[in-house]
């Protein structure tokens, strides 16, 4: 009897350790797996030593019995935290030892056993890959574009980015530098987006164009006392708006250009049937602006702002000029120096609406100290704003420029 219980023991042990190095090898994480197991091998050894010895019952209660017995004992035992630790390597070991691919052979590598408190982190989970910008920062020309790249561009993925801190997005891989604020950029598929990338840029003009009228420019009109050829009622060029402006715009952009665009005709005859914005697109298609500073309003006639439907017309205008060269301008555009109210609250409204940037020059219409009334006597002339008027609007523009 006790050469066969030996017996039994032994082809147990074996059937035992055969499947544990199964399972180690293939579920090395499953120790569920490997607890079920042993409790399953002791008590199947139990069950047929006690069977042989014939001490234990064969009837159908008993083996109700033994697996219940079984699948309590597997809860509990998993209970039961297995340890685990590092392999110490080879140049720390006192007496040479040979690795093997489990631990049963004799020579086996020993093992250092450590319980694993804290738990062992998450793994970080695998993603769509973060995109880079070719010019990771620094500056650039307003409406430059920077290329986004990644080096394993997943099948179906695209790039889109954002100049609104995430809140909306844009398809595309270059990107037009057109705020100073962080530009985020990344990687999409469906719903699947990978984490941001982050870069600022600075930008510059090189390009800008002034539409006005004759507050901008007037030549020579002896007629009405008027001599200079430069921002009407301005005592010299140097004095104007204009000049003032790009003065200010060349010491920050030294290379930077400024073209005019005369816009009477707008006034005078927005929504006519013989008038067409057309006017403004040679200027838009060879010059290119990035920009574009839109000091209109003074000649409208403010009874023909609703008939003749001001709004609209001027809606359209800006966005011919916003969209027409192909090129990203930065628009700014100013309310009238005269009594102008209708007019000023159209452009107001339609400025904001588009994104632009408004100048409000209101304030300046009740006070005479901006006006050249004690300085000519024609009443056209003398209603133009004067150096300290001219001053007063390159000022209020050039702190909108960005």
């Amino acid at each position: 009897m006790k050469k066969l219980t030996k017996k039994i023991f032994h082809k147990n042990a074996i059937h035992f350790l055969y499947y544990f190095n199964v399972f180690t090898t293939y579920f090395p994480d499953s120790k569920i797996y490997i607890k079920s197991l042993l409790v399953y091998t002791i008590n199947r050894l139990s069950f047929r030593t006690r069977r042989l010895s014939g001490s234990i019952s064969t009837s159908p209660f008993f083996h109700k019995s033994r697996l219940w017995s079984s699948i309590i004992g597997v809860t509990l035992f998993s209970c039961w935290q297995l340890s685990c630790g590092p392999i110490e390597p080879i140049s720390q070991l006192t007496s040479p030892k040979t690795p093997v691919r489990d631990c049963i052979t004799p020579g086996c590598l020993p093992l250092t056993y450590t319980r694993p408190y804290p738990s062992i982190p998450a793994p970080v989970p695998i993603g769509l890959p973060v995109p880079e910008f070719a010019q990771p920062g620094g500056r650039i020309n307003f409406g430059g574009k920077v290329v986004l790249s990644v080096k394993n561009m997943a099948p179906g993925a695209f790039f889109e980015y954002s100049y609104d801190n995430g809140k909306s997005w844009t398809a595309g891989s270059q990107v037009p530098i057109i705020t100073k604020n962080a530009i985020l950029a990344r990687t999409r598929i469906n719903d699947l987006v990978s984490e941001p990338a982050s870069a600022n840029y600075s930008f510059f003009f090189q390009r800008i164009l002034i539409i006005g009228n004759s507050i901008m420019s007037h030549i020579p009109s002896p007629g009405i006392g008027w001599y200079n050829n430069n921002g009407m009622a301005a005592s010299a060029p140097e004095k104007d708006f204009v000049h003032l402006l790009t003065g200010y715009l060349q010491t920050l952009y030294p290379q930077a250009t400024v073209q005019l665009q005369a816009g009477g005709n707008f006034e005078r005859k927005f929504g006519a049937p013989d008038y067409s914005i057309d006017e403004f697109n040679a200027t838009l298609q060879t010059f290119k602006p990035d920009l574009i500073v839109v000091r209109l309003g003074e000649n409208v006639d403010e009874g023909d702002v609703f008939s003749r439907n001001l709004e609209l017309q001027f809606r359209n205008l800006l966005d011919r000029l916003a969209t027409y060269s192909g090129q990203p301008a930065k628009i700014i555009c100013t309310t009238s120096v005269w009594n102008r109210p209708q007019t000023d609250k159209i452009i107001r409204k339609v400025t904001l609406e588009k994104g632009h940037t408004l100048v409000d020059l209101s304030d300046m219409v009740p006070q005479s100290r901006f006006f050249a009334y004690n300085d000519y006597s024609d009443p056209g002339v003398a209603s133009h704003p004067n150096d300290v008027g001219m001053q007063r609007i390159a000022d209020m523009i050039w702190q909108q420029v960005p």
